[in-house]
């Protein structure tokens, strides 16, 4: 083995102590675990592009309570569901239908009406100009399931149904019965980052530190924040700059022990990285559309805004972002809290689509979507809601078919499921049985970033038990 000698170690060791070596923690042990394993093998070419195409994931942290997000309007739909959400305030979730920001859904059944919560306001905005839709009633899923089917002994469900860890994991998987070590976005980019053949720093950037949706079994996220890259901590001034150049020498010699190789390596690609970011986001054009302040989802899509931006600097033909925000596990003082959430992320989503439009002049390019591990019980426990399953998620973009709901006939015969309590599309206290998959869902974004369909069925290896892997909700 090669020395190893106190020095190196006491360099090493201070590199790992600091803020910019722990970001890059997650990914050294992805990579180490996957020292013996072959690189993600595509089963196509990918022939070059020239265009431009970001995925910007919002992960929804704790549970949203998406019912409460697009609301049935008309008379008799919403008598279901405000009966359902136990009525209206102080101990009922139901929001006054007088109170709902109404949005035009093309193409439903005639007599149905629709309005956003009134903390939405952005959103509905959004909507009903044709850039966002709905996709409803979708969760995790191993094949179609109806309510007799759920109480089947024997029936294959995702494990561990209304498990916050396990749900998350399974959203971010695509392979819902799985606990791997891969997600869906880490696995599309092992198969499109060739299409960033020049491009300096990893396809796969996250907001939100390390997250199981990045990480691929190629390609690794590379981790910053909403105030920019983070470097190395006290490395800076002329005795940091000889730190440094130390440092630099030692990641660049080659030694035997393949942990210290592999942590070697991840290091010095994030001291590269890091140099990269910095370089191209101090020649970044200033923005000028008005981000909300103290809004933490706001500025982290400033920052991919700004990364957006210096694409070409980057070299980056495909991008996938990833960022979260919450709780929205509103066991209690739903009614207070609730609110308060909508508005960040209504605010924070109309600034960076108008920014799309208005500053980086591609919001055809840029497709923002929602993920959260389940949604909520339609009824209150008394202030507030429980796990439930099934739930809606919200698409944004240019590119977006917009002012649609979009899913499968649920039991009921329509996409927005009857939310009568026990009815034919739940249990008894409202957890709505997913009309459609979130493999579904996460292969329409897959597929247009511009994966193969032979690479969709490896990827979301249960897609196929359904009856398309593309909902239609991007041109």
């Amino acid at each position: 083995m090669t020395p190893f000698s106190s020095s190196r170690r006491h360099f090493l060791r201070n590199a790992a102590c600091s803020s910019f070596a722990l970001s890059t923690s997650g990914a050294l042990m992805t990579q180490f675990g996957m020292l013996n394993s072959a690189l993600a093998q595509s089963c196509t070419g990918y022939a070059p592009v020239s265009d431009y195409k970001a995925l910007v994931c919002l992960f929804l942290l704790g549970g949203n309570d998406s019912w409460n997000m697009l609301i049935p309007s008309d008379s008799a739909r919403y008598a279901t569901y405000s009966a359902a959400r136990s009525g209206g305030p102080p101990t009922g979730m139901a929001i006054a239908q007088n109170t709902l920001v109404p949005v035009n859904v093309l193409g439903g059944p005639g007599g149905e009406s629709y309005g956003l919560h009134p903390n939405l306001t952005e959103l509905a905005n959004i909507f009903n100009a044709g850039n966002g839709a709905f996709v409803v009633n979708v969760g995790t899923a191993l094949q179609p399931t109806s309510k007799t089917q759920y109480s089947t002994p024997g029936y294959p469900l995702p494990p561990q149904l209304y498990s916050h860890a396990d749900q998350q994991a399974q959203w971010q998987y695509g392979r819902p019965q799985q606990n791997g070590v891969t997600g869906w976005g880490g696995l599309v980019a092992d198969r499109l980052h060739v299409l960033n053949p020049g491009m300096s720093v990893p396809m796969s950037l996250s907001l939100a530190g390390q997250n199981r949706f990045q990480v691929g079994e190629a390609i690794q996220p590379y981790t910053l924040t909403s105030a920019g890259p983070t470097g190395l901590s006290g490395y800076s001034g002329t005795s940091g700059a000889q730190r440094m150049t130390a440092l630099t020498d030692m990641l660049a010699q080659t030694y035997a022990d393949p942990f210290t190789r592999t942590y070697a390596k991840t290091v010095s690609n994030s001291i590269g990285y890091y140099q990269t970011m910095q370089n191209a986001l101090a020649a970044a054009p200033a923005l000028t559309t008005a981000f909300p302040a103290n809004n933490p989802v706001a500025a982290a899509l400033q920052e991919i805004a700004k990364i957006i931006a210096v694409r070409d600097k980057l070299g980056a033909k495909r991008q996938i972002f990833f960022l979260g925000y919450g709780s929205f596990d509103s066991h209690d003082t739903q009614l207070v809290n609730q609110p308060k959430l909508f508005t960040t992320i209504s605010q924070a989503l109309a600034a960076f689509h108008a920014c799309t439009v208005n500053d980086l002049k591609i919001p055809q390019s840029v497709t923002t979507f929602t993920l959260s591990e389940f949604a909520r019980t339609l009824n209150s426990n008394g202030d507030g809601t429980d796990h439930a399953w099934a739930g809606m998620q919200f698409v944004m973009g240019g590119a977006v078919k917009g002012q649609r709901l979009y899913g499968a006939p649920a039991a009921s015969g329509s996409v927005f499921p009857n939310q009568a309590l026990n009815g034919p599309d739940c249990l008894s206290r409202g957890q709505m049985i997913p009309a459609v998959s979130c493999d579904q869902y996460s292969a329409t974004l897959a597929r247009w970033l511009g994966v193969a369909d032979c690479d969709i069925a490896t990827i979301f290896p249960y897609v196929k038990n359904f009856p398309t892997a593309d909902l239609g909700f991007l041109s």
